[in-house]
């Protein structure tokens, strides 16, 4: 538990947003009663909370209003999950690649959904319609015009070699 934390224990820190994890040193505890936040009126009654600062090797990292009893807590702001068990951190991890996964399997999906809805857009909107038939006639001039160059390229050869 947090509150049991004493200086110079070890805390694991989870950096979400890398991923990787540090071992910290803690360099200071203070657990106390919640100071009153009028948007939070309730936050008195869930007790005691620990504030605590965390040395992983340069950096000193404040966590702040961490459940007193709690073992694990999670600052997404920060990109930071913190744990005073290690198994904690591996289910954590466990748990953000899972996401992450689940994530990536859900991208043909989703491809397919834009496509689907850009044709719907075109077909009901006559704006739309009228923009994706010039960029295809640019499209076409354009495949045109290559073809062009490439002629005018191969004549050119041709009056080259005949002279």
């Amino acid at each position: 538990m947090f509150q049991n934390l004493t200086q110079g224990a070890s805390i694991s820190v989870l950096y979400r947003n890398i991923p990787r994890v540090a071992d910290g040193r803690v360099t200071s505890v203070n657990t106390h009663m919640p100071t009153y936040n009028p948007q939070q009126p309730l936050a008195m009654m869930n007790g005691p909370v620990t504030d605590i600062t965390v040395q992983v090797g340069n950096e000193t990292i404040p966590f702040a209003g961490l459940p007193a009893n709690g073992v694990v807590a999670n600052f997404p702001e920060k990109g930071y999950f913190i744990a005073t068990d290690k198994s904690a951190v591996l289910r954590e991890i466990e748990a953000m690649a899972t996401a992450s996964k689940q994530v990536l399997e859900s991208v043909p999906a989703h491809q397919k959904m834009v496509k689907d809805c850009e044709a719907l857009l075109i077909e009901l909107s006559p704006e739309k319609k009228m923009e994706a038939q010039q960029i295809q006639e640019i499209a076409s001039l354009r495949s045109e015009l290559a073809e062009l160059k490439k002629l005018l390229l191969a004549s050119s050869e041709q009056n080259k070699k005949t002279e």
